[in-house]
């Protein structure tokens, strides 16, 4: 019975946080680009925690949902699910990245540093970027990156690292953390650039995340 509500609580907690991008669109704080991201920035937050609320096979079947609503919504409910001007699977893989982040772990902190990364390093970065492409933009495969913001990806990455891996003080040693921070972050700003195309970084950072901590730990 409580694992069946904590299920229903998290599903919940995902649609207060659409419910309130769809108040915001309407009331014009937050449109386009910006509203995707605070709901790509805010689902991650609180997926992160979810391997403390439910068990792991909850966030699988969660993730399987999620996928399927995206794989077949032809006619979004909420504008932060609107389609994009550019050719993107973004959705699909961030519901995918999700599912296979919860099928590769059983450590909680692995699978919210890797969420972490998915949802709010990628998330401010691309603010960021949306902010300052016209001046500091570069292309990669046809996408606009931006030199400000791969530096935001980068510096959240260690934010997230060192604050993080703190909680895994029994799994990580002083010597890991430290090249976990120093050479982690700038191979997940490549893959974020080079991932731009169809989404495709929604899948290629959490689990180079989660590879590289499975290593060390």
């Amino acid at each position: 019975m409580f694992i069946m509500l904590a299920v229903i609580a998290c599903l919940a907690g995902v649609l207060a946080i659409l419910v309130v991008s769809e108040i915001l669109w309407k009331y014009k704080i937050l449109r386009g680009e910006y509203n995707r991201k605070f709901v790509h920035i805010a689902v991650g937050i609180f997926v992160a925690f979810w391997p403390w609320l439910i068990s792991w096979r909850a966030i699988q079947v969660i993730a399987l949902l999620m996928l399927v609503v995206n794989l077949f919504d032809r006619r979004p409910i909420f504008h932060s699910n609107a389609p994009v001007q550019r050719r993107t699977y973004g959705n699909i893989l961030y519901a995918v990245a999700i599912l296979l982040c919860s099928m590769l772990t059983d450590q909680k902190i692995f699978f919210a540093l890797a969420i972490f990364h998915l949802s709010v390093a990628d998330g401010l970065a691309a603010i960021v970027g949306e902010k300052l492409h016209k001046r500091w933009g570069y292309k990669i495969f046809h996408y606009t990156k931006t030199v400000i913001g791969t530096m935001a990806f980068w510096l959240v990455s260690v934010f997230i690292l060192g604050i993080g891996l703190l909680f895994a003080r029994d799994l990580i040693g002083y010597h890991q953390y430290t090249v976990l921070i120093l050479g982690l972050p700038p191979i997940l700003a490549i893959l974020e650039n080079a991932g731009g195309f169809w989404g495709t970084d929604n899948i290629l950072v959490p689990l180079a995340v989660l590879s590289a901590l499975s290593l060390a730990a």
